[in-house]
C-alpha cells in the first residue's frame, strides 16, 4: 500500500528535462525514456543537448513557458491530474490514438485504389505469392513470440522496444489466435489476433527474425488485409488496427490512414495522456503546429484535429 501512495505521489512531482537545439527549446515533463525521445526527435534536430533542471510539482509546469521562454513544454498526465490541465492553455493528446477499418463493405470498396492504398498491397500479395493460415496451439504462440514479435520490435524500436509478456494476451478471453503470412509457403510474417464482438483485433505482429526485406516484401499489409478477409468471414464489422501516435504526420499514422483506416474518437480516463504547452510568441513553436497537426481531447472529451 505504501508503494502505491509514493508512485502516486511521484506522478505528481514530475522531472523536468530541457532539450535544445538552435531554433526550439522545450522541456519534457516525465518518467518515460521512451516518449522523451521520442518528442526530442520530433520537435528538434539532431543538433541538440538536454539538461535535468530538477523537478517541479504539477501545477507548476505551465508556468515554464513564460518563466523560461521555452517553446512547447510537453508533460505526462496522470488520472489526478487530467483535469488540472484540461483547464490549462494548450491541448491534452493522448499516447496512442486507437484505429480501425470498416469492414462491413465488398472487399472492392475496401480496397478501391481511389480511396485505400489496399490496391498497392494486393500487387505485393501477387508479386510475393503471399498467403496465410490460421494457426492456435501453445507451441506456435511460442514460435511467434521468439522468432517473430521480440525480433521485430527489439529492430525496429532498439533500447526503446516496449517488450511486453504475451503470455497475458495469449491467456486472455476470448482466446487469441494466430494469422501466419507465407511467402512461397514459407511462414515470413505472424500476428497475433482476436474476435471480440463486433470487432476483429489486431493485436500484435512481427517479421520472422525482425527482417526488414519481409516489411518491403509487403507481409506487414498483407497481415492487414488477410486481416479483414478473415474478419469478414467471422461476421465482424470492423479491424481494430491498433494504436499510432496522435500526429497526422507520424509514418505509421500516414500508412494505416492510407489504407482507409478511421480513428476511434472517443475518450477514456483511464488511458495515457500528455499535456502540450505551446508558446504563443513563439515562431518556431506556431510552424510546427501548422506543420504537424494532431488529434487531441477537446472539452467534450471527444478527440479532434487542431
Amino acid at each position: 500500500m505504501e508503494n502505491k501512495w509514493l508512485k502516486r505521489l511521484a506522478r505528481l512531482n514530475l522531472p523536468l528535462y530541457q532539450y535544445e537545439s538552435d531554433t526550439m527549446k522545450i522541456v519534457y515533463a516525465g518518467y518515460s525514456s521512451i516518449k522523451k525521445n521520442y518528442y526530442a526527435r520530433l520537435l528538434l534536430d539532431r543538433n541538440n543537448h538536454h539538461t535535468f533542471l530538477g523537478r517541479r510539482w504539477f501545477w507548476e509546469i505551465p508556468d515554464l513557458i513564460k518563466s523560461c521562454n521555452h517553446d512547447i513544454v510537453i508533460a505526462e498526465i496522470s488520472r489526478i491530474t487530467f483535469n488540472h490541465f484540461q483547464k490549462c492553455n494548450g491541448y491534452i493528446l493522448p499516447i496512442w490514438v486507437i484505429m480501425k477499418i470498416n469492414i462491413n463493405r465488398p472487399m472492392s470498396e475496401i480496397s478501391k485504389g481511389s480511396v485505400s492504398d489496399f490496391s498497392d498491397v494486393k500487387r505485393k500479395i501477387r508479386k510475393y505469392n503471399l498467403t496465410y493460415e490460421i494457426l492456435t496451439d501453445k507451441g506456435n504462440f511460442n514460435y511467434f513470440k521468439d522468432k517473430f514479435y521480440l525480433p521485430y520490435i527489439t529492430k525496429r524500436h532498439g533500447e526503446e522496444a516496449l517488450i511486453e509478456d504475451l503470455n497475458i494476451i495469449w491467456k486472455s478471453s476470448p482466446t487469441p489466435f494466430l494469422m501466419a503470412i507465407k511467402e512461397n509457403k514459407m511462414v515470413v510474417g505472424m500476428s497475433l489476433v482476436k474476435k471480440s464482438g463486433d470487432f476483429l483485433f489486431l493485436l500484435r505482429l512481427g517479421l520472422l527474425d525482425g527482417n526488414e526485406e519481409y516489411l518491403h516484401h509487403g507481409v506487414i499489409g498483407a497481415i492487414y488485409y488477410f486481416s479483414i478477409i478473415e474478419g469478414k468471414k467471422m461476421g465482424c464489422q470492423y479491424l481494430d488496427i491498433g494504436g499510432t501516435r496522435p500526429f497526422l504526420t507520424d509514418g505509421l499514422t500516414k500508412y494505416k490512414m492510407g489504407l482507409g483506416a478511421e480513428f476511434v474518437t472517443g475518450v477514456s480516463i483511464e488511458g495515457e495522456y500528455h499535456w502540450f504547452g505551446v508558446n504563443e510568441q513563439s515562431v518556431s513553436a506556431r510552424e510546427f503546429l501548422r506543420n504537424n497537426p494532431f488529434l487531441h481531447v477537446n472539452k467534450d472529451y471527444h478527440l479532434v484535429t487542431t
